[in-house]
């Protein structure tokens, strides 16, 4: 059962984001309203500092401590349509705080204004210039952003850049298609999204572009040369399938994979360890992995060798 603040969360999801809108300006603008307005106060945890700045010319948001050792790209969500960076300070201060590193946060560029591929071009450019950094390095997104990090992997994979030590996708979506069961299943228990707002917020973000490229679609791509990816997703959330059919092409590519779902959780719940316990529960799973692949790519630089271990294992972390 869900604590009692996730349950108040999801009524407010429910009743302010959750609408049926069939014009898609209108849906833009409700879209933009909700998640760009301050949720609620998300404080820097203490030793993390931040700063705005720009990386390959894409603004953003620095959080990092005082000499960090990591670095850490975070492509956040907003169905590629809005977004407030400021949501993920907490979070992503957290990960900077306990892995000693520096994040960045890149305000990409969005629909309709900046239809496919704007967003991936420049959440590409930026990795590009990090990875060219001697630091170890993780990338990370959530729904939208989910997918921008998965697309990122196999555009640095297709351009031959090296790779990060593991990537974090939380509820990714990975299908533009819309073909996949828990879009419809769970269009009425999820929260926050339905079938008709993904739907609808896809072929905004598309605009015309075929949802069957791998850079759109990540899941009709090969996985092969990716690093160890963890995938975390409620059970109840529209895009439940697009995460384990993520995860099922890294399986089959011989990537390995873990997988923390929880049951009766909203849409992205890790990114408010500011609101939700469960969140801040799982905090220590989520960077207990990165730790795990961020310390076997500073003992061995070797690919190969992070790669084979563990290869097609996958742990379910549920509550």
């Amino acid at each position: 059962m869900a604590s009692i603040p996730t349950t108040i969360m999801k009524l407010l999801f429910r009743t302010g984001m959750k609408r049926d809108i069939r014009d898609p300006n209108k849906l833009v603008k409700h879209l933009r309203r909700v998640m760009n307005a301050p949720l609620a106060p998300s404080l820097l945890p203490r030793g993390v500092q931040l700063k705005r700045g720009k990386v390959a010319g894409i603004p953003g948001h620095w959080l990092g401590t005082t000499d960090p050792h990591i670095t850490i790209l975070y492509l956040h969500g907003g169905a590629f349509i809005g977004g407030r960076l400021d949501t993920y300070h907490h979070f992503c201060g957290r990960l900077a705080h306990a892995l000693n590193a520096r994040v960045f946060l890149p305000d990409y560029r969005l629909a309709p204004e900046h239809p496919f591929p704007a967003a991936t071009d420049d959440a590409f450019h930026v990795y590009r210039e990090l990875i060219a950094d001697p630091r170890p390095m993780v990338i990370a997104g959530d729904s939208a952003g989910g997918n921008l990090t998965l697309v990122t992997l196999l555009r640095a994979r297709d351009h031959q850049l090296k790779m990060p030590a593991c990537a974090l996708a939380i509820s990714p979506a990975s299908d533009a298609r819309g073909t996949l069961m828990s879009r419809q299943a769970n269009s009425d228990s999820d929260a926050m999204l339905s079938h008709d707002i993904i739907k609808m917020a896809t072929d905004i973000y598309l605009a015309g572009a075929d949802p069957d490229h791998p850079y759109a679609s990540p899941i009709t791509a090969d996985f092969t040369g990716l690093p160890p990816l963890l995938f975390t997703v409620s059970s109840e959330e529209c895009l439940r399938d697009d995460t384990h059919a993520a995860a099922q092409c890294a399986r089959d590519a011989g990537v390995p994979v873990q997988i923390l779902e929880r049951d009766d959780m909203p849409h992205v719940w890790p990114v408010f360890t500011f609101l939700l316990p469960e969140a801040k529960q799982d905090l220590p799973s989520i960077i207990r992995f990165l730790e795990k692949n961020l310390t076997s790519t500073q003992v061995s630089k070797a690919p190969t060798q992070t790669a084979n271990a563990g290869t097609g294992a996958i742990a379910e972390i549920s509550s």
